[in-house]
């Protein structure tokens, strides 16, 4: 097997590679950052640099298809938010090679956090009360007690912008409009459950559940990853997956409610941290073969972290809250992402890409995390 993943400056991205490496498969990857992570892996044959999606997307997709042409890919695998322009571009990659992604219109259902609680309530699954804001008289129409609600963009990533119970200060800075709409869904008080799943026409083909134990802020993006088990999430992902006729990876967050309950946050619709719990001999590359059969789940119940995540910010956390005797036994009980004794690199060339996405930032004004999605982001806008 011949596979190509995008996306290939996420930490998921490197993941994948080496499981597909040690399958036996030929690896290459592609990306549009300067210096993106999987490159530096021992387990990739060749990564190529392409065009931004976002600000070159035919450019993207002709790069894409001349690569898979030329170095006779059977699979391009996205794993980021590149997946919308690939599937914008289906008909012309499907020339060349297998593209594990469904229609763009499917995921943008899934991606548009307001049609996916739309759509996950008309199935009678328990999803957030939500309001579609597109204006400041829905904001004041509709937050009468913003310590009730969860408001965020439609269409966002990483929560940056999400606010949970916000006070009357924070709300009133939250302008939405009909281009740039925002969601205000009820609050519910509970443990968070995060899935990633691999689907082929709608059957689920490897799952794994856990929650962020560890992560940026209290919202954020999580660093430490404790496996988690929850039969009812797993059995709404079946039956979402199920529904679209889902082909691809697939994300979801869910909140156990104290009564047992679980409702769906949100999806999605590409790879997650979830990826790491999965060991080499647990069978994630085989879920993406069209003879997989069964549901490949990760083995031993270890945890999964992005080690120097955990060194910056997780040390700090753990001072201000008082918990250093958990993060240290944390610490040493998960399996790192990055570091691999037979592939060293990418541990050290990660501080690379970081410090582009750094300088990137400092130029564009943004965050680092902002500049790191800059090019390859999808806001629901028409791709010409």
């Amino acid at each position: 097997m011949r596979v190509l993943l995008t996306g290939g400056r996420a930490p998921v991205a490197l993941d994948l590679a080496r499981q597909f490496a040690l399958a036996g498969a030929a690896v290459f990857v592609a990306d549009s950052a300067p210096c993106f992570l999987a490159s530096s892996s021992r387990a990739v044959n060749r990564a190529f640099r392409v065009p931004p999606p976002r600000q070159q997307p035919h450019a993207f997709a002709e790069a894409i298809a001349a690569i898979a042409h030329h170095e006779r890919i059977d699979t391009i695998v996205p794993t980021c938010e590149e997946v919308f322009y690939l599937a914008r571009f289906a008909k012309r990659l499907r020339e060349c090679a297998e593209l594990f992604c469904p229609d763009l219109e499917v995921l943008r259902e899934l991606h548009d956090k307001w049609r996916f609680a739309r759509l996950a309530r008309s199935l009678g699954i328990d999803a957030p009360q939500s309001t579609l804001l597109q204006s400041s008289n829905d904001v004041a129409r509709s937050c009468t007690a913003p310590e009730c609600i969860v408001l965020k963009p439609v269409f966002s990533r990483f929560a940056v912008h999400t606010l949970v119970r916000p006070n009357r200060a924070a709300l009133a800075t939250v302008r939405p409009s009909a281009s740039r709409p925002w969601v205000a869904q009820r609050y519910i008080d509970g443990k968070e459950v995060c899935t990633y799943s691999v689907a082929r026409d709608g059957v689920l083909r490897a799952h794994a559940a856990y929650r962020p134990a560890w992560r940026a802020g209290e919202i954020g993006s999580g660093y430490f990853f404790e496996p988690a088990d929850s039969a009812v999430a797993e059995g709404i992902v079946r039956r979402l997956v199920a529904e679209v006729r889902y082909t691809g990876q697939i994300s979801f967050d869910f909140i156990e409610r104290s009564d047992g309950g679980v409702a769906v946050l949100e999806c999605n619709p590409r790879a997650t941290s979830g990826v790491h719990l999965f060991g080499a001999q647990d069978g994630l590359a085989a879920a993406f073969e069209r003879s997989a059969i069964g549901v490949a789940r990760p083995a031993g119940g270890r945890p999964g972290m992005l080690a120097p995540a955990m060194l910056l910010l997780g040390v700090a956390r753990a001072l201000r809250r008082r918990r250093l005797r958990q993060f240290a036994t944390d610490f040493r009980g998960a399996r790192d992402a990055l570091w691999s004794r037979h592939d060293p690199l990418p541990a050290f060339y990660l501080y690379l890409g970081l410090g582009a996405f750094v300088a990137q930032g400092l130029w564009q004004g943004v965050s680092p995390t902002t500049a790191s999605t800059h090019d390859i982001e999808w806001d629901g806008e028409p791709i010409p």
